[in-house]
Order: structure tokens, then C-alpha cells, then sequence
């Protein structure tokens, strides 16, 4: 199945926030402080006009893919709209929404009838989807704060050409199944070789009916049935990101899947690349294809073993065939990635723990064909053009982290904290007081309530709005002397609450045990560089401004909503400088986190313009 789900009950030791992914296990390999800067910091790198050359490619060719011959015309309307749920899956398992059903065929007189006028079908498919295909990838490009470059890189000519190169290979695999799938055909004319995971093809997933271009027994295949037959899975191009993944079945690694190719018999899985192939990346998806295929083993057993691994350079010429790992391969790669997993997602490791040692810089050639010379001379090759080389002090390039110690602004000297000595959870002992009786969830977590009491001084516990504790003490009563450890501050109309989540406990106090709720610190000031720029409220889904600040000890998320969301906003870059003062402290994914309320001020110090002038 190219989509396989697990419940996250079945394994509530894996967080399905932290599971290892081909992309992550392939930056490690390149170089440790890389994945650290970028999957445990989440630190994000720009985005250059070329993503919409990638992302308006692969849209448009599923889209084509999608498309009949027998009910859309080389010219007609886009018909073929997958119903999708709140979380923008297709509805696979509903019989309403789905527009193939209730859609009459053209006569037969304007089907394609050979090769040659399938080929200009598909292409005038390719064309009728292309404009809106650019026109949304240059959209969300636009709309993103974390882009770079201008639009005019961005060559939609050249990503035409891509799109029909990649139909144009797709119409090879069709040419393929008409000449060798005839053992399949008798099956499919009947209506009852419909898998579980179908291609997106208009229909829900239960529909044995005979396909409307489905001719008698006995009769030879038609390039239309051809073209039906051999559609391959791919990713429905309606739905939303990542709701098409492939968990592994002990729930630690996922993988997304481009196309996968089922037909006679054989099952294939394709990766589309908008570029020509040239350069260290080609090696990445080497590997990346071949943890695929481990992927696919992992949750298919041997019933459906991999044939084949391709990449389709869309820039390039002919299809990159890629070696299917043997079976010991794959077991020594289940178990480097397990290790992996363990090492840098299962835990948080510390940046020492991940050091800046990156790997030589290979060289390919256009297709992905490996250069005679397959590595540069200098081993810091890879550093000149890493996003993080200003940041990392292994790169050997200039930094351009900046570090305050204080801040005279507004009339007032703000001592400013190191973001990695910003503490985000605390322990406090008091009595328990207003205990609401503690409730175990079915998750293992307890929702626990009450008043913690330290003398004069109160606060208010409750479980963390994304889940509470697990360990809570069963001598937890009235008047007890508690201590909540892992407790995560904030504020709430001058009342200061202790969020309780997975990394918090409550255990019965020692005799004598002190630790004061006076003394925890929810306000706090920092300076930092924007690294990015994360939300920007566009007044319909976003509602919030975020942005990541880095000084030279570690990074940050900063967050406002609604009325907090600062007036300065609007003219904060990518590299400004800025202070945010009287903050309040908070925590997100394990990350220190700023949150802008009432009381708090945000100040430019430095913008990107003029550090550059």
C-alpha cells in the first residue's frame, strides 16, 4: 500500500512529531550540524524561486495523470476534484463528492485512438493544467515571508518543458502496459482488481463497476484502457501536505512516495525531480530512494516486493534506474536508521553532540550520472554555500550571530538573556488546595487540576492544552505537600499558571523541601538576529506572527496573536536585528519560545538594509 497509517495508541513511546524521514537521515550523512540547524533548532532556510518550478511541475503532471481521455478533452475543464476532509485527505472511503461516477464519456469518436493522438491529448492536458499549476506555486511562494530572490528566476517556459517530459515518460509506461499487460487486463475490464490505496482516478476507493472504455473479452487492449491501467499512485494533487505518507510499522520512520507503478504485476516507485541532476544532491536521492524501497519492504513484507527505483530528472533525458537493495542491505539499513532515530530524534541531542564534519562534495553530471572525478578537492567544499555557515564555527566563513548583554531603550535598561540560558520549565513545592479528582485518560495521561499553595503565593496547575502528565503521584490529596517538576509558566489575568505536559511530573514533597513560586521567572527580554520569518497573519487561516530569533548561544521562536501582534510587523526582515522586551517566557516542540502579550515591546535595533549598506 503506498499509504500506510498508524494509530499513535499503538505506539505512545513515538512522538509523530520526531519520526526519522529519508530527508533528515541524508542531512545527517552530509553533515551532522546541518540536521541539527535545521530538523532540532528548525532553523529554516530560504526559499529561492526555483521551488515553484518544482512544486508547479509535480502538480501538473499528477493532474494529467489524473485526467481520462473517455471524460475530459484535451481542452476541457479541470473535472476531476477529490473530495477531501477537514485535514484535506481525500475522502477515499465516502461514495459522495467523487466526480468520475456521475460523469457521462465523450462519444468514442473523440478518443484517442494510437499513440501519437494520446501523446497530443496528454499534452494539451498538460497545457490546460499548467497556468493555474504556476499561478498557485507562485502564489504561495509569494505569500511566503521566508522567500529569497525574485520572481523573474522563476522561468514558467522552462517548467512547461519539464511537465511534458514528465508526461512524455509517463506515455512510455502506458506504451509499456499496452505491449506487456495483457495478463492484467481481463481483471481490470471486470471491475474487481481495484486495490486499496487506487490511483486518484476520479473514483472512491469501492467502485467495481467496469471502467466506461472497458471492451469485451477477448478484444485487444486500446490505448485508452492502456492509459487507465498503467496510472500509477501518486500523491492526490487536491490534497494537503504530508497526508499521503508511509509509516513504518513500529511508527519511527515516514516517507512520502512520488509515483508508484503497479502495473503487470511488477511494482515500481519513481521519484520526479524538476532539475537536469546535476550536483551533490543526485547522490541524496540515490539514497533517498533506496530507504523507499526499505519502506515499501517494511510494510508489505514480501507479498509486494519493489522491482524497480527510478528518478525522472525532468530537465534531463532518460529515466535514472537506481539498484534495489538486496535484503541484508535492507536489514543493515533498518538497523543504521534505527540507531539514527535514536540518536537524533528519540532523544534531543545537544549541538556538541552534533558536530560540523561534513562529508566530501560529490559531483554528478546532468542526468545524475556520476562524474569521473567524483569528489572536491577541498573537504570544507560544502560549507560555502551552506545557510548556516554565518551561524555554525565550523564553517570557517565570518559570523553573523550578534550577542547583548543589556539594551537602553524606551527610557529604560533592559538586561537581556543568552536565548540557551532561558529557562522554560520549573519546579515549585506548595500544598495542594481545590483538587479536582484526577481523571486517566486513555492515552496514559492524567488530567489533573488544582491550586498549588506556597504562603502568600498561588498557582494555578492544570494539564498543557497539547496533553498532561504521565507521572503523578497516587498519593496526590488535599493538603498534601506537593512538588510539580517540568511545569511550563504563563500568565493569565495576573494569575500564574503551571501547564503540566509529558516531560512534567507531581511527586509527594520531601520534610523540609523547598522551591518557591515566587521565583519563577515568566518575563523575559532577548536580542537576535530574524532567522525567519515562520507566520504572517493573512486575515483568513494564519492568525498569528511568528518569527525565529538566533544570537551567537541558540535560537528561539517568538510569537504574538491577534492584538499582540506588534504594529513593526510589516517592515521586519529576514536579518533585522531586533529586541523583544518583557516577553513572556514559554516553550514550543521542546524549544524556548517568546510569547508578545500585554506589557511586551518589540524594537528594531539593526534592519537588513541597512547592516548591508
Amino acid at each position: 500500500m503506498p499509504v500506510q497509517k498508524n494509530r499513535p495508541e499503538d505506539h505512545p513511546d513515538i512522538d509523530p512529531y520526531r519520526r526519522l524521514s529519508a530527508s533528515q537521515a541524508i542531512a545527517y550523512s552530509r553533515c551532522p550540524r546541518l540536521w541539527y540547524y535545521g530538523w532540532e533548532r528548525r532553523l529554516k532556510t530560504p526559499l529561492p524561486p526555483q521551488i515553484i518550478r518544482g512544486n508547479a511541475a509535480e502538480a501538473c503532471i499528477c493532474r494529467v495523470m489524473r485526467d481520462s481521455p473517455v471524460f475530459v478533452s484535451g481542452e476541457g475543464e479541470d473535472q476531476m476534484q477529490s473530495p477531501l476532509d477537514e485535514q484535506g485527505s481525500p475522502l477515499w472511503d465516502s461514495e459522495e463528492g467523487w466526480p468520475s461516477p456521475s460523469m457521462e464519456a465523450l462519444e468514442q469518436s473523440l478518443w484517442p485512438t494510437d499513440f501519437e493522438t494520446l501523446s497530443s491529448w496528454a499534452h494539451s492536458r498538460a497545457r490546460a493544467h499548467f497556468e493555474k499549476c504556476w499561478e498557485e506555486a507562485t502564489s504561495d511562494w509569494m505569500a511566503n515571508p521566508n522567500r529569497k530572490g525574485i520572481i523573474e528566476d522563476a522561468d514558467p517556459e522552462e517548467c512547461l518543458n519539464m511537465v511534458l517530459r514528465g508526461v512524455d515518460l509517463h506515455l512510455i509506461e502506458v506504451l509499456g502496459c499496452l505491449d506487456t499487460g495483457q495478463d492484467d487486463l481481463e481483471a481490470w475490464r471486470d471491475g474487481g482488481s481495484r486495490p486499496y490505496w487506487p490511483a486518484p482516478d476520479g473514483f472512491p476507493r469501492i467502485w467495481d463497476e467496469p471502467h466506461p472504455s472497458a471492451r469485451g473479452a477477448g478484444e485487444e487492449m486500446h490505448i485508452v484502457e492502456a492509459w487507465e491501467m498503467a496510472r500509477p499512485w501518486f500523491v492526490d494533487p487536491d490534497a494537503a501536505a504530508f497526508t499521503q505518507t508511509s509509516i513504518h510499522p513500529d511508527g519511527w520512520f515516514q516517507g512520502e512516495y512520488d509515483l508508484v507503478y503497479r502495473w503487470g504485476g511488477r511494482t515500481r516507485i519513481v521519484d520526479i525531480k524538476a532539475s537536469i541532476g546535476k550536483g551533490d544532491r543526485s547522490h541524496g536521492y540515490i539514497d533517498q530512494l533506496r530507504m523507499y524501497a526499505w519502506l515499501w519492504n517494511k510494510t508489505h513484507g514480501d507479498s509486494e516486493p519493489i522491482d524497480g527505483l527510478e528518478i525522472w530528472y525532468l530537465g534531463a533525458g532518460d529515466p535514472k534506474s537506481v539498484t534495489v537493495p538486496s535484503h541484508e542491505e535492507m536489514r543493515q539499513m533498518e538497523e543504521d536508521l534505527f540507531q539514527l532515530y535514536t540518536k537524533i530524534r528519540k532523544g534531543s541531542p545537544s549541538i556538541e553532540e552534533c558536530p560540523s564534519s561534513p562529508s566530501p562534495l560529490r559531483r554528478f553530471r546532468p542526468g545524475g550520472i556520476a562524474d569521473p572525478k567524483p569528489v572536491e578537492d577541498d573537504p570544507r567544499a560544502r560549507c560555502k554555500n551552506c545557510e548556516y555557515s554565518g551561524i555554525c564555527e565550523g564553517s570557517g566563513a565570518a559570523s553573523t550571530t550578534i550577542q547583548y548583554d543589556s539594551l537602553q531603550r524606551l527610557g529604560h535598561d533592559w538586561t537581556i538573556t543568552a536565548i540557551d540560558a532561558i529557562q522554560t520549565r520549573f519546579s515549585a513545592v506548595g500544598e495542594v488546595a481545590k483538587l479536582a479528582k484526577p481523571t486517566l485518560n486513555e492515552d496514559g495521561t492524567v488530567d489533573v487540576r488544582f491550586t498549588l499553595v506556597d504562603g502568600w503565593d498561588r498557582a494555578t496547575i492544570r494539564p498543557h492544552r497539547l496533553g498532561g502528565p504521565r507521572r503523578v503521584t497516587r498519593s496526590l490529596s488535599e493538603g498534601a505537600m506537593v512538588r510539580v517538576d517540568g511545569a511550563l509558566p504563563s500568565l493569565w489575568k495576573g494569575q500564574l499558571n503551571l501547564d503540566l505536559d509529558s516531560g512534567s511530573s507531581i511527586e509527594i514533597a520531601n520534610e523540609g523541601e523547598v522551591s518557591p513560586i515566587v521565583e519563577i521567572e515568566t518575563r523575559i527580554s532577548v536580542v537576535g538576529r530574524v532567522w525567519s520569518i515562520d507566520a504572517y497573519p493573512d486575515g483568513v487561516s494564519v492568525k498569528r506572527w511568528s518569527v525565529t530569533l538566533v544570537d551567537t548561544s541558540g535560537s528561539a521562536s517568538v510569537v504574538a496573536f491577534k492584538q499582540f501582534i506588534p504594529t513593526k510587523a510589516a517592515s521586519i526582515s529576514r536579518g533585522d536585528v531586533i529586541g523583544i522586551l518583557n516577553g513572556e517566557v514559554g516553550e514550543w516542540a521542546g524549544r524556548p519560545q517568546i510569547k508578545i502579550g500585554p506589557g511586551t515591546k518589540v524594537v528594531v535595533i539593526n534592519d537588513e538594509a541597512h547592516l548591508a549598506s
